[in-house]
């Protein structure tokens, strides 16, 4: 086939078709950066800034060392990396955005680089898979345009919430080569690639919706009667399940000892939307009534999907044809619509809408297909007069849900250019006796009136709404600023206090770090961000999933466990504590017989002890009459020489009691100390007797096993296909 013949997806020359992916990828980088006029560090905030740097700084410096490990014991409650998912322990993309991220010199402009190009990428997936259901170069890239200007991807998934971002990036890729490989019997490897490292990234929400695409699929081409199409969704859906099992079953076992335990669904209102709401959905300036930490209201467009939703009423009714191909999309996206309206929480599932990115891309999807087969042959006055109807009317709800907060006159206005737009496109469509253009002429003109007005309206947006409604710290964005925090300490280091109460001075960052921050600081400080607190541990320091602490933790550290005797410092083998001022209204505490103040700063006390012990991850302490040696000691084992055994004789090593250790020469306690402390039973143990813990994530085998079946899906998979095509091609 010649570069200049035309395809069954349209009639322009593939040359020419060429150009749209690539201006959508350019007007996305473009938008995404302006956004950096109003505010500098848009996209380094809240959980970019305490969560997602430090720990691809953290990952990289591992992986340049050659040290990466599933656990860390120093990290305490957020150690546990494999259960965690989201360090993307088994991710390529994951890996290099961690070796960048160690390679970078400033925190804020890396962390920016990266969400524009996961931006690019979503919008180049997006635009693939609007071509796969049948929209031509110009509407799809529309689509690929529209999508990562979604209200919440702008404004919490791109800004902060990076893996949010990631997974709604790569599901458009996922679903796309899915449909490759099923309906064209196109090679597969885009799905299993995708899909994988969709999965891989450990971020739920990404996962569920691919699931939901593959049943969809799975029943759709069951009702058709399409068995060679439904046999490659069975494999597809065999090799996804497989992966979520391999990557996801550790943190699901592990859930009965933190804070993600338990399955009860209940509704706060907190980040998820009613049925008014959706009359936000085409207003880039409307709030909605998205309960979030500020209140009923978020400052912020997050119910917003695309302002072109008024336009559907130009394009609809279609064909019966038309809607059975978009079948799939239109249940998909209702699926993720309900799920959005649904209750703030179900079990470990919070936040819906988190799922509101996916309605989105569903809906552009749909607005790209629907345009590319009804215009302009299909628009007409009447059409255009119910388009202006339904802008009225969700105009009128935008208004009502957030009436009396500002921004009235811009929403009218707003609505004033999108009603301008649909005029402008209804006239180029149905002046044919006046202009003699030709239909494709038509569409590139509408085409082009339509990404002028989706450009024009982020400049209102951002007036409106210039940064994420998340918190933003003062953190300082030279990497070697934060290195140097509590340089070189002995031992480990726990922070007192309310860590983010100064996180708005720039200042107090010389004494003090934010969450995952505190990876860059030399010391192993323990005070960290995770999604999986440990719940005794948790409530026994009064420390919340940021690295917070209560005032009362200083007391706990210091107080003598009843059970060893020993102060809960030492059975953390903590050598360094770091105390906050404000949490003590400026009093130091006590400070107790064999600790010293090693420095009296603005912000905080830095106590170190006189004499420092060992890291966390060996022995703690064992019971009267008995003595063990420790012969070996990684982050993930230990190995220990038992010397005398006395009477009750236990061992207590500074580990949580994860779900997935593994003793031989002796047991595990069924009542750990603390509730939390890796407690070892050595009752039937003798002088001489090697005791080796190893901790295996737990259901280890079985995550083996699928893991090593999908790769056998994903290497034979096209070997297969490429057997089978050379058979075909075979003579006779």
């Amino acid at each position: 086939m010649s570069l200049t013949q035309p395809t069954e997806l349209g009639s322009e020359p593939r040359w020419r078709r060429a150009i749209y992916p690539v201006v959508a990828v350019l007007i996305t980088l473009v938008l995404g950066a302006v956004r950096l006029v109003g505010t500098r560090a848009f996209y380094f905030a809240d959980d970019t800034q305490t969560g997602a740097f430090g720990q691809w700084w953290e990952l990289g410096r591992r992986i340049l060392d050659g040290s990466v490990t599933i656990l860390s014991p120093q990290a305490w409650q957020a150690g546990n990396y494999l259960a965690e998912g989201q360090w993307g322990l088994l991710n390529p993309v994951v890996w290099l955005i961690a070796v960048g991220a160690h390679l970078s010199s400033d925190a804020a402009i890396y962390s920016t680089l990266v969400k524009l190009a996961f931006l690019a990428v979503m919008a180049l997936g997006v635009y693939l898979l609007a071509r796969s259901f049948g929209a031509d170069a110009k509407w799809a890239a529309v689509a690929g345009v529209l999508a990562p200007l979604g209200g919440f991807t702008v404004y919490m998934d791109a800004a902060s919430w990076a893996t949010g971002l990631f997974n709604a990036a790569l599901v458009p890729w996922a679903w796309w080569g899915l449909r490759r490989s099923t309906e064209d019997a196109k090679s597969p490897l885009p799905y299993l690639v995708g899909g994988y490292i969709l999965i891989a990234f450990g971020y739920v929400f990404g996962v569920i919706v691919l699931a939901v695409i593959l049943v969809v699929t799975l029943v759709e081409k069951a009702l058709r009667r399409d068995w060679i199409a439904l046999r490659r969704v069975i494999a597809a859906s065999v090799y996804g399940g497989l992966l979520t099992v391999a990557l996801y079953l550790p943190g699901v076992l592990t859930a009965p000892v933190t804070e993600r335990a338990g399955l009860d669904i209940t509704n706060s209102g907190f980040l998820n939307a009613d049925l008014t709401d959706l009359g936000a959905a085409a207003a880039p300036l409307a709030r909605g009534s998205v309960g979030a930490w500020s209140g009923i209201f978020t400052d912020a467009p997050l119910p917003y999907i695309a302002w072109v939703i008024p336009m559907f009423a130009l394009f609809l009714p279609c064909s019966r044809a038309v809607a059975r191909t978009l079948l799939p999309v239109m249940v998909v996206t209702g699926v993720m619509l309900v799920v959005v309206l649904g209750p703030s929480h179900i079990g470990p599932i919070r936040w819906p809408i988190r799922f509101i990115p996916y309605v989105a891309i569903g809906v552009v999807v749909l607005f790209a297909v629907l345009a590319t087969k009804a215009y302009p042959a299909q628009v007409t006055r009447r059409r255009m007069w119910a388009a202006l109807v339904v802008l009225v009317v969700m105009t009128w709800l935008a208004w009502t849900q957030t009436p009396g907060r500002g921004s009235t006159a811009a929403l009218v206005g707003v609505a004033l250019v999108q009603a301008l737009a649909i005029v402008a496109v209804t006239v180029v469509a149905t002046s044919r006796r006046r202009v003699t253009w030709s239909e494709r002429r038509r569409s590139t003109v509408a085409v082009g009136g339509v990404l002028v007005v989706t450009a024009a309206l982020v400049a209102p947006q951002m007036a409106v709404f210039p940064a994420t409604p998340l918190p933003t710290f003062a953190v300082p964005h030279q990497v070697a600023d934060l290195e140097s925090v509590l340089p070189d300490e002995p031992g480990d280091a726990i922070v007192v206090g309310n860590i983010y109460q100064d996180g708005g001075n720039e200042a107090a960052f010389d004494e003090i770090l934010l969450g995952n921050l505190w990876y860059l600081s030399s010391t192993s400080v323990s005070s960290l961000y995770t999604v999986l607190p440990f719940s005794a541990y948790a409530a026994d320091l009064c420390t919340d999933l940021r690295g917070s602490t209560c005032a009362g933790a200083y007391d706990t550290l210091m107080s003598t466990d009843a059970d060893t005797g020993l102060a809960v410092v030492d059975l953390l083998s903590v050598s360094t504590v770091v105390v906050i001022k404000s949490a003590f209204s400026s009093t130091l505490p006590p400070v107790p017989r064999g600790w010293s103040v090693a420095d009296d700063g603005d912000y905080t006390w830095e106590l170190r002890r006189d004499e420092p012990v060992a890291r966390a991850g060996g022995l703690a302490w064992s019971s009267r009459g008995t003595e063990v040696t420790v012969t070996a000691q990684t982050e993930t084992s230990v190995s220990l020489r038992v010397d005398r055994v006395g009477d009750s004789p236990r061992v207590v090593l500074s580990r949580l009691a994860w779900p997935g250790y593994l003793v031989t020469g002796a047991a595990l306690s069924d009542d750990p100390v603390r509730g939390y402390l890796l407690t070892l039973d050595l009752s039937e143990s003798r002088e001489g007797d090697v005791v080796i813990v190893e901790f295996r994530p737990p259901g280890y085998m079985l995550s083996v096993a699928a893991l090593v079946l999908a790769v056998g899906i994903l290497v034979g998979w096209p070997i297969a296909r490429s057997l089978a095509r050379r058979r075909a091609a075979a003579p006779g």
